[in-house]
């Protein structure tokens, strides 16, 4: 009995904890969407694998982080973050966090510079929801820019 007890406590722990080297706005975040989630109905949420990612998004040769925020659960709210527009994308600097909604993310190194791809609404393109859609950004001038940003 204990034992299992033990293990459930260890499993939530893991699953829903910060992670250690996270940035103090990345907790924030975290936190953020923790109360959220506690607010509707006591929901606990459970953060999943890859839910935040340590990786250079800026080129400077520094981690960034990136919250999916698709890869978070609440007990209470299966879709408390995600809608039929994806699910919203969070990439972390020193500087800032900037929000995105996307229904998938990769990074691609170009000319050793980071690009942010996210696949998006096919409203961004012009169509509807079926229509695949994607966005490229860059980090330049302490801000993320796309095409067409000035």
């Amino acid at each position: 009995m204990y034992k299992i007890l033990f293990s459930t406590i260890i499993s939530y722990l893991l699953v829903s904890a910060v992670p250690a080297i996270a940035s103090e706005l990345t907790t924030k975040i975290i936190d953020e969407a923790r109360k959220e989630c506690n607010s509707f109905e006591d929901g606990i949420l459970e953060l999943e694998d890859g839910a935040v990612s340590n990786i250079d998004i800026t080129g400077d040769g520094k981690l960034n982080e990136i919250i999916d925020s698709g890869k978070l659960s609440c007990s209470s709210a299966r879709s408390l973050f995600c809608g039929t527009g994806g699910c919203t994308v969070h990439l972390v600097t020193d500087l800032s966090s900037t929000e995105f909604l996307a229904k998938g993310w990769k990074i691609v190194i170009w000319y050793e510079q980071p690009i942010v791809l996210l696949a998006v609404h096919g409203s961004e393109c012009g169509g509807n929801n079926l229509r695949r859609c994607y966005q490229a950004l860059v980090w330049s001038e302490d801000k993320f820019r796309a095409f067409g940003d000035s």
